[in-house]
């Protein structure tokens, strides 16, 4: 290594470690303008998202959906989410659907048997009515795994933790306020982002006696409320708490929708086969067509031609074994023979 290129990598070390200080030091200098409630509340959600290592649960979602002339539709889903951190996986278990089809609610009941299995590698969708899997780019984000993800999307706020909501604002000269408020019987802390825009409002209560969950979030925009959720909050093993419930309503431009979803079942911290990530561990049928446009190839799937030819494989090694040692056992004794025929001539011409 030359002696300028040691010179350069040395200055870009310099400048990086540098830089990696700033952002540090800008950071800390923000968290030093929020009060010490809010730092609690902060500090004490983060370390019951970090608790979690891994989540599989059963929801039950009833929706609503109407629209300014009244009209609307409703659905109920149940569906299996499975999370181990880096793969998220949603399973639809279940699909009712009753209204107004001009409203293309119809197309928003998802079929059952439909799965989703995102990861930072790809984007796997299986679709059942057409037999069909689409590998695509990863779309793969902390916003977008918290948004697609029922069991995180109630523990946090705009696609974000609640750290992440308190550093990003403060980052950009909002601070959150921290007071003392009640809901359904829970004694909360009400996070309150201090906006400018006196029309903002983002505001998220949290129950410090129960791993500091969020209980409510308010969201709004030029004086309304746009989104907002009430859970009910449960200790599913020492330590660690979730929701049990979530009341839910989001106000669009032309459509309001009021839902209510539940928990049937949910563990953590429960050991994954990785291999339920990927498109062996779906439970697809045979001949199913795989459309890959990662590598962008299309080829059919046939599980149980695989299977078969693995079986008929084996028996067939099985099979050549067995002729095999026949053969070698038949040739053994030929030789055998023959070399008790040699001898035997042998003595003979001796005498």
């Amino acid at each position: 290594m030359t002696r300028h290129t040691t010179y350069l990598i040395v200055i870009g070390v310099f400048f990086c470690t540098a830089n990696s200080s700033e952002v540090k030091q800008a950071a800390t200098e923000d968290s030093n303008k929020l009060s010490s409630e809010v730092l609690s509340a902060m500090e004490g959600n983060q370390a019951t998202l970090d608790s979690v290592r891994t989540m599989q649960a059963a929801l039950t979602k009833r929706s609503v959906h109407s629209f300014p002339d009244k009209k609307g539709y409703q659905l109920v889903q149940k569906h299996r989410i499975i999370y181990d951190g880096d793969h998220f996986r949603k399973d639809q278990l279940e699909t009712q659907f009753a209204g107004e089809k001009e409203y293309r609610g119809y197309e928003r009941a998802l079929p059952v048997g439909l799965v989703d299995i995102d990861s930072a590698d790809s984007n796997i969708d299986y679709i059942p009515p057409s037999n069909r899997v689409f590998v695509r780019p990863p779309e793969w984000s902390n916003d977008y795994k918290i948004r697609t993800n029922d069991l995180l999307r109630y523990q946090s706020a705009r696609g974000g933790t609640l750290k992440e909501n308190i550093l990003a604002s403060a980052k950009n000269g909002y601070y959150f306020t921290a007071t003392s408020d009640t809901v359904n019987g829970d004694n909360c802390v009400l996070l309150t982002c201090n906006y400018t825009n006196p029309e903002a409002t983002l505001k998220i209560w949290v129950v410090p006696s129960k791993g500091y969950c969020i209980k409510r979030v308010q969201d709004g925009s030029k004086g309304e409320i746009n989104d907002e959720y009430t859970t009910t909050l449960k200790e599913y093993s020492p330590g660690i708490w979730w929701f049990d419930t979530v009341q839910i309503k989001r106000t669009f431009i032309s459509e309001t929708v009021v839902c209510q979803l539940s928990v049937d079942s949910l563990t953590f911290n429960e050991p994954i086969d990785p291999e339920i990530f990927t498109v062996w561990g779906i439970d697809v049928s045979s001949k199913t067509q795989i459309t890959d446009k990662i590598q962008g190839t299309t080829y059919t799937l046939a599980i149980d031609d695989m299977k078969d030819g693995v079986a008929n494989l084996t028996c067939s090694s099985g099979k050549i074994v067995i002729v095999g040692l026949v053969i070698l056992g038949l040739v053994a004794l030929a030789f055998f023979s023959t070399f008790i025929k040699g001898k035997k001539v042998r003595g003979e011409q001796q005498f």
